[in-house]
Order: structure tokens, then C-alpha cells, then sequence
């Protein structure tokens, strides 16, 4: 089998023994053809001698295919030649109809060796109708078969058989080879395989004791979008078991506001096979709600195929409050606890593009302030000026922004709010001081007030004619302060 004419140069090795058993048949059978024009030489059966010829040159092109690759049709050709060519010379040939009826079989061995299904069925068909026309054919007088005559005849036939049994051995080795060569390779293949898995167990051994000592919650899924591992972090922040877990019983964990988010980042970034990163809150062990940050990461096989997600979560929700802490902060007094300067401006002009209309606008001063300063402490002036806020917001609505602008200067928007309405919500403002006046007499608070409304979008024309209004409401407290002090004297 190390015959340069028996080496093929195939990528795989199934097919180069393939090849190799297909050269073999070959020539085995230009063998056999050889030592039948031999004797059917000196018997003078050139009608035999004519039939091998040709058969040996067809065996030719399966010899030339295989060199080109085309495994499966040059090994049906060769079987195909060798069945025609030996039923061919068996009908008009000289003492070998029996014999050939013997080799039909050992072909079918060769051609189980090298045929697909499909070929091998249809060889094996071919090879029943061969046999049954030897063997009918005869009987029904459709053919005469010639036995060898004259000297020599008796060798000749005990030549044919051994031959025929030299034939059969070879197949039968071939076979036997071919079937430990399988054994040995499965046997190969399934140590590879139980090693393999005993690798693949200890890395998720090792994988899930890496997982379950660090700090991050962690996740798998697989291609049905299932969660199929959760990590002991996971279940220890949760409290739940792994088996409610799995599935889609995690989701149940899911803050109500956040589950059509989370679901839809999840589901659209699966599909597409992307990363995701998404935040959310999840029903912690005490019973709160705690926000997580969650970064998937589609995962792959060895061989590139796809097999689901791996997600890392992480507890964020100290981060959380520190940047809602600094998101208040950026947009609160730290004096009052109302809205800032900033904030109103960015308020002022999303309600200019807004649907809103009619819109007020209330301007506000607290009236004395410097003298408080001046007279009790600026930490008078400070509870006056947070009395003066508490005044202001306890009569808005939801909705409505209330804002310290400058140091004693407020400033209110109201959206959907008429003509008429702010004037109410200015009587309740002034009810409201007259009450808190009642009870802190000690700490007197007056503020001036000023307001105006539009059904045009032109707001800032509104805040001016607001802020005229609360000036011209500041004239008058100043003249019945004046008024008052006149009259004391």
C-alpha cells in the first residue's frame, strides 16, 4: 500500500483510503483479466480475449478520475465495468459462468467498501440481476455455457479458482482492515470525546468557582433566550433559589416601571447578536428595589457558532442616589430647597415650545429683607427667606415651577393657568402670609407680588409684564409702610 501509484494527495483521510481501495480494485481486476486472456488465448476464445480488452480499458477512466478527485464516480464506474465485464464473458466465454457467479459477491465486497449508499444499493441490484441471468439463463436455454476443452483444461479451471480465492482473501483482508481501521478510530474519537468532556466539566467547574467568589452577578443564556446559570452572588442578592431563577423567572424580580425596558434592550440585542448595556432595578434580599447595571455579551463555540449570552451585573445603587444628590443639587437652592435659576431657564424655554398655553407667570419679592439682615442676623433673613418659599410652593400644583431667581426674588410658571386662575392663586398666597404672620409675629414676612398670562408663545413679554406688576406691587407696600409711619407719629 506504499506504491507511489497508491499515494493520493487528499485533505482528509477518509478519502485518501477511499482512493486507495478504489486503485486496488483496479488492479486486482486488470490482474484477473490478465490471466483470463491468458487461457483465453491458448484456448482460442478470441471473442473472450476481445470482451477483457475492453474492459480493461474502461477500467482507464476511473483510474484517471481518481487523480482528479471524483471519488464516487470512479469507484460505481469500476464496480459498474467489473459487473458487466465479468456477466459479459461469463455468457459467451469459455468454463467460467460458475466461477463468475462465485466473484459477483466478492465484488459486492469491494463495492461496500468504497460506494455511498445510493451507488452501493444500486450495485448490489445490478449484481442480483447478473446472478439471475447466469443462472436462469442457462436453464431457459437463452445461452450455452462452454466449459474449457483439451489438454490442460482441469488446470486451467483449478488456476481460475485460486486465483478466485486469492481474489476473495484480498477482499476480505481489505475488508477486515477497513473495519478495525473504523474500530480504532471510534474508539479514538470517543477517548477524545470523554476527554474532551471531562475538560469541558472541569473548566465549568473551574469557571463557576471563579464566578461564584467574585462580586459581580452573573448570568447565561442559551439560544432560546432562556437563562440557563445564575451565579451564587446572583441568588444571594435576590434570596431566591436557582431554580426559580432559570428561565424567565428573573424577570419577576424586575422593578414594574423598568421590565418593558429591560425586556426590549434584551430581546432587540439578542436577535441582532450585539452587547447591550442597560440599567435597572431588581427586588433585592431585604425586600427594596436596588438598581443594577447589566452588560451582556453574546458568546460563541469554538468553531464560531453561536450559544448564547453571558451578562455581568452590578450593584449601582449608591451611584445612583449620589447622582440623583448631584442632579438635585445642580438644579435646587441649597437655601430653600426650590427650583434655581438654572433650572427655571431651561423650564422657560421648553414651556415656550410647548402645548401648555395659557401660561402665567408669578414674579415675587420678599419686602425687607436687608433690613432682617441688618437688625436680627442674617439668620433671620435666611428663615425668612425659607418661610417665604414654604409660602409660595405650599399653594402651587403639581407641575407648576417655583423658583428663587436672585437673593429675595422667586418666580413661579404655571402652565394651562388663565387670567383668572393666577389672580385666585395670588389671593391664596396673600391667605397664606396673613396665617403665617399670625403665628410668627415675631418674624413678620411680606412679599411683593406680580403676575401675567399669555396665550401666545411670546413668554418672555410675560415675565417682563410680571415683573412690572411685582415692582408696582412693591411701590405700594413701601407707601402704606410710609402711610404707617405717619401716622404712628
Amino acid at each position: 500500500m506504499n506504491s507511489p501509484l497508491l499515494k493520493f494527495e487528499f485533505e482528509k483521510e477518509e478519502d485518501r483510503q477511499i482512493a486507495r481501495l478504489i486503485s486496488v480494485l483496479i488492479f486486482i481486476s486488470w490482474g484477473a483479466y490478465a490471466f483470463a486472456i491468458l487461457f483465453g488465448i491458448l484456448f482460442s476464445d478470441w471473442i473472450l480475449v476481445a470482451v477483457i480488452l475492453s474492459g480493461c480499458a474502461l477500467l482507464i477512466i476511473p483510474f484517471i478520475m481518481i487523480r482528479r478527485g471524483k471519488l464516487q464516480f470512479s469507484s460505481f464506474i469500476v464496480v459498474l465495468s467489473v459487473l458487466v465485464t465479468v456477466t459479459f464473458i461469463a455468457t459467451i466465454g469459455q468454463g467460467i459462468r460458475d466461477l463468475a457467479i462465485v466473484s459477483l459477491p466478492i465484488i459486492i465486497i469491494f463495492a461496500g467498501l468504497t460506494l455511498n449508499q445510493l451507488h452501493f444499493r444500486i450495485s448490489v441490484g445490478i449484481t442480483i440481476l447478473s446472478i439471475s441471468w447466469l443462472a436462469i439463463g442457462e436453464n431457459m436455454g437463452w445461452f450455452q455455457p462452454k466449459p474449457f476443452v483439451g489438454v490442460g483444461a482441469n488446470w486451467v479451471t483449478l488456476a481460475m479458482l485460486t486465483i478466485l480465492i486469492i481474489v476473495a482473501a484480498i477482499a476480505v483482508d481489505l475488508l477486515a482492515q477497513n473495519t478495525r481501521k473504523n474500530l480504532m478510530k471510534a474508539q479514538t474519537e470517543i477517548a477524545q470525546r470523554i476527554q474532551t468532556e471531562a475538560e469541558l466539566r472541569e473548566k465549568e467547574f473551574q469557571y463557576h468557582n471563579l464566578a461564584d467568589s467574585g462580586i459581580a452577578l452573573i448570568w447565561t443564556s442559551g439560544t432560546d433566550k432562556l437563562c440557563n446559570y445564575f451565579n451564587l452572588p446572583w441568588l444571594r442578592f435576590t434570596g431566591r433559589t436557582l431554580e426559580q431563577e432559570l428561565g424567565n423567572g428573573w424577570a419577576e424580580g424586575v422593578h414594574p416601571d423598568d421590565f418593558e425596558q429591560c425586556l426590549k434592550t434584551y430581546v432587540t440585542s439578542f436577535d441582532k447578536r450585539e452587547k447591550f448595556d442597560m440599567e435597572y432595578r431588581v427586588r433585592h434580599v431585604s425586600g427594596e428595589y436596588r438598581w443594577i447595571q447589566d452588560l451582556g455579551t453574546p458568546t460563541y463555540n469554538s468553531s464560531g457558532e453561536f450559544v448564547g449570552y453571558i451578562g455581568h451585573c452590578f450593584d449601582i445603587t449608591e451611584r445612583k442616589k449620589l447622582e440623583e444628590q448631584l442632579r438635585y443639587q445642580s438644579n435646587r437652592d441649597s437655601m430653600t430647597g426650590l427650583y434655581n435659576r438654572n433650572f427655571f431657564e431651561v423650564e422657560f424655554k421648553r414651556f415656550e415650545q410647548s402645548r401648555d398655553f395659557p401660561i402665567s407667570i408669578i414674579m415675587a419679592d420678599i419686602d425687607g429683607l436687608k433690613y432682617t439682615n441688618d437688625t436680627k442676623g442674617h439668620a433671620a433673613g435666611d428663615e425668612l427667606l425659607r418661610q417665604g418659599a414654604n409660602v409660595l410652593s405650599s399653594v402651587m400644583r403639581t407641575g407648576d415651577i417655583v423658583a428663587r431667581i436672585g437673593g429675595d426674588e422667586f418666580a413661579v410658571l404655571l402652565p394651562r393657568t388663565d387670567a383668572e386662575m393666577v389672580k385666585t392663586i395670588i389671593e391664596r398666597i396673600r391667605d397664606k402670609i396673613g396665617e403665617y404672620n399670625i403665628e410668627q409675629p415675631d418674624l413678620l414676612l411680606n412679599i411683593s407680588l406680580g403676575c401675567s398670562t399669555t396665550e401666545l408663545f411670546d413668554l418672555m413679554k410675560t415675565l417682563k409684564h410680571a415683573d412690572q406688576n411685582m415692582y408696582a406691587d412693591k411701590i405700594k407696600h413701601k407707601a402704606s409702610r410710609v402711610e404707617k409711619i405717619k401716622n404712628n407719629f
